[in-house]
């Protein structure tokens, strides 16, 4: 009898444990975010009476269509061309509907996108409570942009740009090799990351000094970080793999570069642009280094202050403004691998 006492209360035990370790368990992998393919109930319009079928979609999506109308496809260089003529015109091109066939045939389904972004979403909602999860749609918008957001209701994709980097519409003097290898359907979670990030930071320093846009957009990669934590790290940076090694692997000397330069409190943008914008390389501190490298080095000093300052909240790394103090708490010191 006793003994059965005892197994029953064991039984127990480890029921009430395995709740726990559930409860406590992430299942974000589980989490799906619907898509609404925008695009497809655009390209359904009746073109013959655009008027009303642009009615009963504005029904539909009453934040997306005027985006669209006004911001994406309105041609800049007629000022009085109306939401309705733009939507006319981009509908009746047929290089449009032809790139329209093109992403039709790329994405079938996104079932495993929105999949990855449930991911995403989870880990957005886990870091930053207070924010809604937006809406999804997917546009095109021949290249006008990639991913937008709209304040927190509403995220927009733009399916026209993830076709492949040897998509045969994408003009190699627009889009180099270096930007087009991005342009695949997996760097989609890593786009929409990067602009939800743009929305939580808050507004860039008032000083344009290196040091200041490195911990900047540091603090970008350091978000995204937190919402995709199990991509690789050459996919945040827009880097090849052999590109993210050759960082770390001489991140002492890269940060010698800077330092021997004076280029960590220059506040000339012409010596240092490649060191925070998207360039083929860095020749300021190695004709090999790749582009924004000086972002990658700010993301390095974000960590190492927040593994100096475990305590430290994601907001209080953020609002964290004094550059110069951040730098020195972080006691940032690369070594050598």
């Amino acid at each position: 009898m006793q003994q059965n006492l005892i197994n029953t209360f064991r039984i127990v035990i480890i029921l009430t444990m395995t709740v726990l370790f559930l409860s406590e368990c992430d299942f974000s992998e589980g989490k799906i975010i619907p898509i609404k393919r925008f695009e497809r109930a655009l390209f359904a319009l009746d073109t013959n009476n655009v008027q009303i079928s642009a009615d009963s979609l504005a029904k539909q999506y009453p934040i997306m269509l005027p985006l669209f109308t006004n911001n994406l496809i309105h041609d800049q260089t007629n000022p009085a061309e109306t939401p309705l003529q733009a939507l006319n015109s981009f509908l009746r091109a047929p290089q449009i509907r032809a790139l329209n066939d093109s992403v039709q045939k790329a994405f079938p389904d996104l079932g495993w996108l929105e999949k990855d972004l449930g991911y995403l979403f989870s880990n957005y909602q886990r870091n930053f409570p207070a924010k809604p999860t937006p809406e999804v749609v997917t546009f095109i918008s021949e290249y006008a942009t990639d991913v937008f957001t709209a304040g927190d209701s509403l995220c927009g994709i733009g399916l026209d740009m993830f076709l492949g980097e040897y998509y045969p519409g994408y003009n190699p003097e627009i889009f180099p090799a270096f930007i087009r290898r991005q342009f695949k359907p997996e760097y989609i979670p890593v786009r929409l990351a990067k602009a939800l990030a743009q929305n939580l930071l808050p507004p860039p320093p008032a000083e344009r000094r290196l040091l200041d846009l490195m911990l900047h957009n540091g603090k970008l990669l350091y978000i995204i970080d937190l919402l995709l934590p199990e991509t690789p790290d050459s996919m945040k940076m827009g880097y090849t793999q052999v590109q993210m090694e050759g960082c770390f692997a001489n991140e002492k000397e890269v940060w010698a570069r800077i330092l021997d330069q004076n280029l960590l409190y220059s506040a000339d943008y012409t010596k240092i642009r490649k060191l925070i914008e998207p360039s083929p390389n860095a020749p300021a501190v190695f004709q090999e280094a790749p582009g924004e490298i000086g972002n990658w080095v700010g993301w390095q000093i974000i960590k190492a202050y927040k593994k100096r300052n475990p305590n430290a909240s994601i907001q209080d790394i953020l609002n964290f403004k004094d550059a110069q103090k951040f730098l020195e708490l972080s006691k940032y010191k690369p070594k050598r691998t």
